[in-house]
């Protein structure tokens, strides 16, 4: 077992021996081991196709952008991490042929990057496998109902 799975599993023993013992008045102490978890999910599902989460996100942002490309400044905005070095991850991603950086054509000092065809294949590729909307995903058992619920929850956590 990978030094990853195994932490994965490890969160999840931890996950599990908290909700034994947790009073419901501090299940939220339980939020920073879904949120690892999901973190273990998301990197060993990615892993394979030389993908980081934050990378999979700049991925589905220029994918979200087509036709145009974005800045590297509208990349960051609308990162789900903003603390990432987004443009270290787009130079990553331009080296593995993800995507494309095209020099602004009114202002010199920008540059537009665009998702790649490697990067759409790659994206398809991932969906193909069940990873966005399949059965073996977090979530990917719960009702279309609960779906909902848990949704409307979180934004409800999040206010």
């Amino acid at each position: 077992m990978s030094k990853h799975l195994s932490l994965c599993h490890e969160t999840r023993s931890r996950i599990e021996k908290f909700q034994a013992v947790a009073a419901p008045a501090t299940r939220c102490t339980e939020y920073p081991f879904t949120a690892s978890w999901l973190d273990c999910f998301l990197t060993r599902h990615l892993r394979p196709y030389g993908l980081t989460g934050p990378q999979y996100n700049i991925l589905r942002i220029l994918n979200g952008s087509l036709p145009k490309g974005l800045s590297v400044l509208d990349i960051k905005s609308r990162m789900l991490d903003r603390s990432s070095n987004v443009s270290r991850l787009v130079e990553k991603l331009r080296l593995a042929g993800f995507v494309e950086r095209v020099p602004h054509t009114q202002d010199r000092r920008m540059v537009i990057v665009t998702i790649s065809e490697s990067g759409k294949k790659t994206l398809m590729d991932i969906e193909q496998a069940g990873f966005v909307n399949g059965q073996g995903n977090p979530g990917g058992k719960l009702t279309e109902s609960e779906a909902m619920d848990l949704a409307h929850l979180l934004d409800k956590f999040l206010e």
